[in-house]
């Protein structure tokens, strides 16, 4: 299979019926009526011009379109046209007037009376502000210089449960989000941060005021934290078993295998997070931060927090290059009878964890079953009903009826959005018992949503038999073989041979915490495949986008700067739909640009020892080709390669084993390469070199 390269262009094979057979270079003159309305850059070309001539501009004149008998007159559009303008200014100025201000003891002040929160001032001390944030929760908030000096948040939650100590650690966050941002300047800090977590306070007490029948949010996302840590802690000490005792960082490798496998790691207000939130992947897992804990004189790593409440880990403070994707639990208003409420409990699963597999069992999995392995031992918890409410003057009051339920439910937020394809949107909604909401009826793709969302989405360029393409230019850290350091510039380019529509995964309501574990193995893998990509083609600042000049429906490739236009071309083509995305790699062979390839970047200590090289081999010019499917958990399997020779069967129709193991080892090492750097890049230096040293077959 040949490499496709940037230059290519794969338009449809018939001209669009709207587009003119007239060289572009050609301009039109005299008729306008071979100009289509249905155009975009037709009508976009008279919007402009309209807006920048008065409606009146490109040779078209407005008589012909009948606007006097359509009684618009030139001044009544210039009425029409202040009035627009003002409804504008008026919407800016009440979008401006929505945003919290500086952080300042004036700027607070203000945020809270727009929030409708009662501020008390502290006689005891100066510049110190009490928040009555309900009835649950207090913030004492105190300042200095006009700077924050400390924050205090308390709750009806602290002290209720061991190991719960949602004050403290919500008072971590508060002060972070009130304190500049890396390389920020004091001045531009503004109370943005901090009004998403008062107003998340103020929601759970909302929902839980008497009003609502007085059930606590806070036990009951509570509750639901306490069983999941339940499972995680059974789940950690599982994998602990499988490392060594003098395994480096053993702790801390246990707790992201059973994040990224298992199910989940649950923090109450960790990270930046106010609340409950159950991590589920984590980019670069394997790789750790090198500021480690201190160590003690008995050799144990000593925790910098209390271990009962779990609140720092290594890669809170590596955010930048360690992405770690999470559910965010809250509560949110829903009717009772349309769908299941909260309860509270601490009983979702059992002190036993586990249960032997039964067929019987409706929460068995088939593997499970097959494999004869424990499963969950998920429990149902009874409902939580409301207090009577308080009699009424009314006969006929049926809200003050018992055995009534809460008009909440759990909700998990997505942080970030996850895109995946529509059939998996649908799929996951109905796993919670709800059908997906259809008021979104737009084309739109993964690439579209995650990768360009500036730029018009390929889904509505309404051409199947076109091949989209999008370019982009990374620099590659790389190590030769002295040690000295040197940048290599990648040109990526990545190809979509057919449109496959997607969806983003805002928020998912739920009715007991199993229903997120059991989809969390299908949300790894959408988290992985976007990680990927998002590294090697995700653009801050979208570029213009312009008709490709063979076909006005076919997308031209992203434009780089001239000087981004040499350097090792590497192709990907993507397929997104299920069960598992598919990605092919196209990689230049090393002999075919340098007889001395370099060695890889300065993860190679990672990856030194994964392949064994192989010098019996004769190198051949030929492109790598790898095919990777990304299956559940985030597992990187290799579909398809031309890179390790695979031994031809005997005469006898036998294999030999011994032989088909060592080349499973090295397929292997390929994906695990990939899973380690998390870098499409570094992993492609790392196969070249690798090929160079004449591993390849």
């Amino acid at each position: 299979m040949t490499t496709p390269t940037p230059s290519s262009n794969t338009p449809s094979k018939q001209l669009p019926a709207f587009s003119s057979p007239v060289p572009r270079s050609v301009p039109h003159t005299g008729n306008t009526n071979m100009l289509s309305y249905d155009s975009p850059a037709v009508l976009n070309m008279l919007n402009d011009a309209s807006a920048g001539m008065g409606g009146v501009g490109m040779g078209i004149s407005m008589s012909g379109l009948g606007m006097s008998s359509l009684g618009m007159s030139a001044s009544a559009m210039g009425r029409a046209d202040e009035a627009e303008r003002s409804r504008r200014l008026q919407s800016i100025i009440e979008i401006i007037a929505r945003k919290p201000g500086r952080v300042s003891e004036e700027g607070l002040l203000a945020l809270c009376k727009r929030l409708g929160v009662q501020v008390e001032k502290n006689a005891a001390e100066a510049h110190s502000w009490m928040l009555l944030i309900g009835d649950e929760a207090v913030c004492d908030i105190t300042f200095k210089d006009d700077e924050i000096a400390s924050v205090n948040l308390q709750t009806g939650l602290d002290g209720e449960q061991e190991g719960l100590q949602f004050g403290p650690t919500g008072s971590a966050i508060l002060v972070r989000s009130l304190k500049p941002l890396p390389g920020q300047g004091k001045i531009n800090v503004t109370l943005e941060r901090f009004a998403e977590n008062l107003e998340k306070l103020l929601n759970l007490d909302k929902l839980g005021n008497p009003q609502n029948g007085g059930v606590s949010c806070y036990n009951a996302i509570a509750g639901v934290y306490i069983s999941l840590r339940k499972l995680f802690e059974h789940e950690k000490k599982m994998a602990l078993a499988v490392f060594a005792a003098n395994t480096p960082h053993r702790s801390h490798k246990a707790e992201r295998e059973v994040l990224c496998k298992k199910s989940g790691r649950p923090r109450l207000n960790g990270g930046s997070c106010l609340g409950l939130s159950l991590e589920y992947w984590m980019d670069r897992r394997q790789m750790v931060s090198a500021k480690t804990p201190a160590q003690s004189k008995k050799g144990k790593e000593k925790m910098e927090i209390d271990p009962q409440t779990h609140t720092s880990y290594l890669e809170d403070d590596n955010a930048e290059n360690i992405h770690v994707y999470s559910l965010t639990i809250e509560c949110e208003s829903s009717p009772s009878t349309l769908y299941n409420p909260i309860r509270i409990s601490n009983e979702w699963i059992s002190d036993k964890i586990e249960k032997p597999a039964d067929a019987s069992d409706a929460n068995a999995t088939i593997d499970s079953i097959l494999l004869d392995t424990p499963s969950l031992d998920w429990q149902d918890p009874k409902p939580t009903y409301l207090e009577p409410a308080a009699p009424t003057e009314e006969a006929m009051d049926l809200t003050s009826a018992p055995g009534r339920l809460p008009n909440i439910r759990f909700v998990a937020k997505f942080n970030p959005p996850l895109v995946v394809p529509y059939a998996v949107h649908v799929q996951l909604f109905q796993s919670v018992g709800i059908e997906p909401r259809h008021e979104d009826f737009r084309p739109t793709t993964f690439v579209g949503i995650a990768l360009r969302p500036g730029e018009i989405d390929p889904g509505m360029m309404g051409v199947a038999e076109s091949t989209h393409e999008i370019r982009s230019s990374r620099k590659i850290l790389r190590v030769d073989t002295e040690g000295n350091e040197t940048d290599e510039r990648h040109i990526m380019s990545l190809y979509l041979p057919k449109i496959e529509y997607s969806r983003t995964l805002d928020s998912l309501p739920f009715s007991h915490p199993k229903q997120l574990v059991e989809m969390l193995p299908t949300l790894r893998q959408y988290a992985l495949t976007t990680s990927l990509l998002c590294e090697s083609f995700f653009e801050k600042e979208a570029k213009p986008t312009e008709l490709n000049s063979s076909n006005p429906l076919s997308p031209p490739p992203t434009p780089l700067a001239e000087k981004d236009s040499e350097g090792l071309q590497i192709d990907v083509n993507l397929s997104y739909t299920p069960p598992a995305p598919r990605l092919t790699f196209y990689v230049p062979h090393p002999s075919a640009t340098s007889p001395n390839p370099q060695t890889l970047s300065s993860m190679s200590d990672l990856l030194s020892d994964l392949l064994i090289s192989d010098a019996s081999t004769a190198p051949t010019h030929a492109p790598l080709s790898i095919t990777l499917d990304i299956h559940a958990n985030g597992e990187i399997v290799v579909a398809e390669q031309n890179i390790v020779n695979v031994p031809p069967a005997k005469e006898d129709g036998d294999v030999d084993m011994d032989a088909a193991e060592v080349v499973e080892g090295k397929i292997k090492r390929i994906s695990r390469a990939l899973d380690i750097v998390g870098n499409v890049g570094v992993w492609a230096e790392w196969l070249r070199r690798e090929v160079g040293k004449g591993w390849m077959g």
